[in-house]
């Protein structure tokens, strides 16, 4: 199980980089702006929205089986609650300080800023829960090396 986790952390890892990849992809995209229909950035929201916290809870079920440490499954979990922060926290402030669809202010700018920001904490929690499960599934592999001599 310890190796199933080391594969999903890998795949959220992965999945968090693609993110960043479709938001620069979205942001240059012309004509600006674009259709919302076919718009390029609709494949950052989907995978934010969706696919990322998907394979977070998978990750963090499959490191609470493989029992991993508390901290570890944390990490597991960190996208899925950055993701509700940016849904429920961010993009309401946002709203508030005047965005639309149409048209932002200088005030919501400031607030939308955060979304980068959190995007980062994103990877990084990412990378750890990576070197987490790699870390776990070595010491694994010698607590059993062990248990066989």
């Amino acid at each position: 199980m310890r190796k199933v986790l080391v594969v999903f952390t890998v795949i959220q890892l992965a999945l968090v980089v693609l993110q960043f990849y479709l938001a620069t992809y979205g942001a240059f995209e012309t004509p600006e702006p674009a259709d919302p229909e076919t718009a390029a950035i609709g494949w950052h929201v989907m995978n934010g929205f969706m696919v990322i916290p998907a394979v977070s809870l998978i990750a963090t079920i499959v490191a609470a089986v493989a029992r991993a440490p508390g901290r570890l499954i944390g990490l597991c979990v960190a996208p899925i609650v950055l993701v509700a922060i940016q849904m429920f926290v961010l993009f309401p402030l946002a709203e508030l300080a005047g965005a639309t669809m149409e048209r932002t202010t200088p005030g919501s700018l400031y607030v939308l800023g955060f979304h980068a920001i959190v995007g980062v904490l994103m990877l990084g929690a990412a990378i750890s829960a990576w070197r987490g499960a790699q870390a776990h599934a070595r010491n694994a592999a010698g607590y059993q090396a062990t248990e066989t001599v």
